[in-house]
C-alpha cells in the first residue's frame, strides 16, 4: 500500500461530512504506522474539531496510555493542508508539532493557509500530493478563493423539447421520482438556494432538504433559502417561508417600505434594479462578501436568464424528461442571449446518466 491507497482512504472518510460541514470544506484524515491504518477522522460539523484532530483521538481512544508510541514514528495523511491559523478552533499546525510524526502527507495545498511551510520550518517532512480527488473535494472553496465569487449551479427540470413551465397549473412535476430525489443531494451540498416569485407563487415549493437519510444526522443544517421579488407579491403562507431555516428576501430599496406583512424569521436584502429587474451582478457582489462557496439556483425562465445571460452560472444541471410539453408551455431560459448551451467552446459535459425515465446532463463553463 502506497500514499494513493492511504490518500484515497482519508477522500472516503472525508465524504461522511458532506452534508454537514458547510460552509467549511471537507477533510478526511488517517494515521498510518508499518502500513496499516492506526487513526481515522474528519471533519464532521462546521465550527468542529479538525479531522487531523479527530485522528489523532482516535488513536487515544484506541490505545489509551499506549498512544504516543504509537503515534510516534508515524505517517499522517490529511486530504488539505493543515491550517495554520486560528479559526474557531485553534491552529492544527500547532498540534500536529505535539507529536513525532516520521511524515506528513497532503492532499492538495490550502490557498489560504501556510501550514505546510510551518511544518517544514519545524523539521517534518511534508510531502504535497497536489492530488485530484482532494482538489476536487473542495471545488466551490476553491473557486471562490481563486476568482471571489461563489461557485454558481442551476438546476433544471425540462420536457425534451427544452420547456420547463406547464401550461395547465394542474401539474407539477416535470420529471419522476428518481430524479427528484437526487436533487435533494444538491440541495444538500449547497450553502444557498435562490428561486423566484413566480416560483414560489405558481410552484409553492419548500427549497429545502427533505431526505430522512440526509436530515436524520444532527449535525445537518438547511441550506439558506433567497427569493428575489421586486414587487415583494408573494405568498408569505408558502412552505418556503414557514418551513425552519434562514430565510431571506431579496428586493428593490423602492420596494422595502411596501412590506407589511408579519416578517418575523424572515431577513430583508436591498439591490439597485438594472432595468426593470434586480441585478444579478449586484447580488453576487454582496454575497460574495458572505461566507458563501455554493450556490443552487433552482427558479424560472426569467431569473435564470438574468443571471445566465450576465454568465455568472458556472455549472448547468439538466434533468430532461422524455415527454414534450409542445408550443404553449414556457423554454427553460429566458434571457435575452440565445446560448447554445450544447457549444463545447462554452461548456464541457461533465456528467451524462440516466435516472429513472429521465437524463440527466451537467455542463460547466469553460
Amino acid at each position: 500500500m502506497n500514499d494513493s491507497f492511504f490518500i484515497s482512504e482519508a477522500v472516503s472518510l472525508s465524504l461522511k461530512g458532506r452534508f454537514t460541514v458547510k460552509p467549511g470544506v471537507k477533510v478526511g484524515c488517517v494515521i498510518v504506522k508499518d502500513n496499516r491504518i492506526i487513526g481515522r477522522g474528519f471533519y464532521e460539523k462546521y465550527g468542529g474539531s479538525h479531522a487531523e484532530i479527530n485522528a489523532i483521538n482516535n488513536v487515544k481512544e484506541k490505545y489509551k496510555t499506549n498512544y504516543l508510541s504509537k503515534l510516534s514514528g508515524s505517517d499522517i495523511y490529511v486530504t488539505l493542508e493543515p491550517c495554520s491559523k486560528k479559526g474557531k478552533t485553534g491552529a492544527c499546525v500547532n498540534e500536529l508539532k505535539k507529536y513525532d510524526f516520521k511524515r506528513i502527507v497532503v492532499g492538495t495545498k490550502d490557498p489560504t493557509q501556510n501550514g505546510i511551510n510551518n511544518l517544514q520550518r519545524a523539521g517534518y517532512e511534508v510531502t504535497n500530493l497536489n492530488n485530484q480527488q482532494c482538489q476536487a473535494l473542495n471545488e466551490s472553496f476553491f473557486h471562490k478563493v481563486k476568482s471571489n465569487k461563489p461557485f454558481v449551479r442551476a438546476k433544471v427540470a425540462m420536457s425534451s423539447d427544452h420547456k420547463s413551465v406547464f401550461v395547465s397549473k394542474q401539474r407539477k412535476w416535470i420529471t419522476g421520482i428518481p430524479a427528484r430525489n437526487d436533487v435533494q443531494t444538491l440541495r444538500a451540498e449547497a450553502d444557498m438556494i435562490l428561486t423566484g416569485a413566480g416560483t414560489i407563487n405558481e410552484d409553492n415549493p419548500s427549497m429545502n432538504v427533505r431526505s430522512k437519510k440526509i436530515i436524520a444526522n444532527k449535525n445537518f443544517i438547511q441550506p439558506e433559502r433567497y427569493v428575489f421579488s421586486n414587487s415583494l407579491k408573494l405568498n408569505w403562507s408558502a412552505p418556503f417561508f414557514k418551513l425552519p431555516g434562514k430565510k431571506v428576501v431579496v428586493t428593490s430599496k423602492k420596494s422595502l417600505p411596501k412590506l407589511s406583512q408579519d416578517i418575523n424569521d424572515i431577513s430583508l436584502m436591498s439591490l439597485k434594479k438594472n432595468g426593470n429587474s434586480l441585478s444579478s451582478k449586484g447580488f453576487i457582489k454582496r454575497i460574495s462578501k458572505l461566507n458563501v462557496n455554493n450556490i443552487l439556483i433552482e427558479a424560472g425562465p426569467r431569473l435564470l436568464g438574468s443571471f445566465g445571460d450576465h454568465d455568472l452560472i458556472d455549472e448547468y444541471i439538466f434533468y430532461i424528461s422524455p415527454e414534450k410539453l409542445g408550443d404553449k408551455a414556457l423554454h427553460f431560459y429566458g434571457g435575452s442571449k440565445q446560448l447554445n448551451f450544447f457549444d463545447k467552446k462554452l461548456f464541457d459535459i461533465v456528467e451524462e446518466k440516466n435516472i429513472g425515465k429521465d437524463k440527466k446532463i451537467t455542463l460547466r463553463k469553460k
